[in-house]
C-alpha cells in the first residue's frame, strides 16, 4: 500500500467514525438528561431532605458528576435577609477551614439554580446518633469509640478557637461503611474573628449550666457538658458503665473539672475498672477483715504447731 492509498483509507476511517459518533451522541443533552447529569456540572436529582420549621435552613441532596452532595442554604422567603446571610457565610467559611476524620468536608459554596446560595458538603450514608441511641443498637465498646472520636474533633476545634455550641446526638452522623463518626452542623459555631451569634444558643438539654448566666460566652468546656449528656445517652443504651463515670466528670458544674473528664478517654476502660476496683478494695473495710482473718489463722497454725 503505498503512502496516497494509505491517507485516503484513512480519511474514510475518520469519516465512518465521526458520523458514528454523531449518531450516538446525536441528542447529546438527553443523554446527559438520561445519566442524571452525569457528565454536567449542574447538580441534578435535587431532593429536599430538611425544612426548619422555626428558622431559615433547608438541605436538600443532589447529584453531579456521578457523586452525592449536600446543599444547605436559606428557605426562599429567608434569601434576601442580611443577617441570615451573614450567618450562612460564617458556616461556610469555618468549615472550609476544618480538615479532620471526624468532622463533615465543607467542599465549596456556590448559587445553584432555583435554590440560590449554597452551601456544598460532602454526602455521609448514614444514620444520626439519636437514631442508634433511640434503637439500643450500639454496643459498649461501640459506644467509647464514639465518645473518643467525638472528643478528638472537640479538641481540634478548640485549637482553632471554633466552639461548635450545638453538639448533639443529631448533629453526629454514623456512617454505614466505614469507623468514622462525622459531626456536623456549624451553623451556631462560634470563631474569634465574627461578631455575630456571641448570645447563649444551642439545644437546652445539652447546654452548660453557666450560660443561662447573663453575658456568658461559649468556651471549650461548655463544648464538653454538651460531650458529656451525649457520652450519658451513650452509656445508657449500650450499658457502657465506664462511660457513664466520665460523663458524670464531664458534666459537673465546675468547667475545669471537665477537662479531667476528657483526659479520662485517653486510658483503657477495662484498665481504669481494675483500678478502680483495686481502689475500692482497699479503702474499704473488707480489706481489713481479710488481714484480720489471716492474722487469726496464723495465730492458731503456729499455737497448734507448738502445742
Amino acid at each position: 500500500m503505498d503512502r496516497k492509498e494509505y491517507d485516503n483509507n484513512s480519511k474514510d476511517l475518520s469519516r465512518e467514525l465521526s458520523d458514528s459518533d454523531s449518531g450516538i451522541y446525536a441528542d447529546k443533552e438527553s443523554a446527559r438528561e438520561d445519566l442524571n447529569g452525569i457528565f454536567s456540572n449542574r447538580f441534578s436529582n435535587i431532593n429536599l431532605l430538611y425544612s426548619s420549621e422555626h428558622g431559615g435552613t433547608e438541605i436538600h441532596a443532589a447529584t453531579r458528576y456521578g457523586k452525592r452532595f449536600v446543599l444547605k442554604g436559606l428557605r426562599s422567603e429567608y434569601r434576601d435577609d442580611p443577617v441570615c446571610n451573614i450567618c450562612m457565610a460564617k458556616e461556610f467559611e469555618i468549615g472550609m477551614t476544618l480538615d479532620h476524620p471526624n468532622i463533615r468536608r465543607t467542599v465549596g459554596f456556590e448559587n445553584v439554580d432555583t435554590l440560590g446560595k449554597r452551601i456544598i458538603l460532602e454526602y455521609i450514608d448514614g444514620v444520626t446518633l439519636s437514631d442508634m441511641i433511640s434503637e439500643r443498637s450500639l454496643a459498649p465498646e461501640r459506644a467509647t469509640a464514639v465518645a473518643r472520636q467525638i472528643a478528638d474533633a472537640l479538641r481540634y476545634l478548640h485549637g482553632k478557637q471554633i466552639c461548635h455550641r450545638d453538639l448533639k446526638p443529631e448533629n453526629i452522623l454514623i456512617p454505614y461503611k466505614g469507623d468514622n463518626v462525622k459531626i456536623i452542623d456549624f451553623n451556631l459555631s462560634d470563631s474569634d474573628d465574627y461578631i455575630i451569634l456571641k448570645n447563649r444558643a444551642g439545644s437546652k438539654k445539652y447546654m452548660a449550666p453557666e450560660l443561662s448566666d447573663h453575658g456568658s460566652k461559649p468556651t471549650p468546656e461548655t463544648d464538653f457538658y454538651s460531650l458529656g449528656v451525649v457520652m450519658k445517652e451513650l452509656s445508657e443504651a449500650s450499658g457502657n458503665l465506664w462511660l457513664a463515670k466520665v460523663a458524670e466528670r464531664c458534666m459537673d458544674t465546675d468547667p475545669q473539672k471537665r477537662w479531667e473528664g476528657i483526659a479520662m478517654l485517653e486510658n483503657d476502660p477495662e484498665a481504669s475498672e481494675s483500678d478502680s476496683w483495686t481502689e475500692r478494695i482497699l479503702s474499704s473495710k473488707i480489706l481489713t477483715y481479710i488481714l484480720s482473718a489471716i492474722c487469726v489463722l496464723l495465730a492458731i497454725f503456729i499455737t497448734l504447731h507448738y502445742w
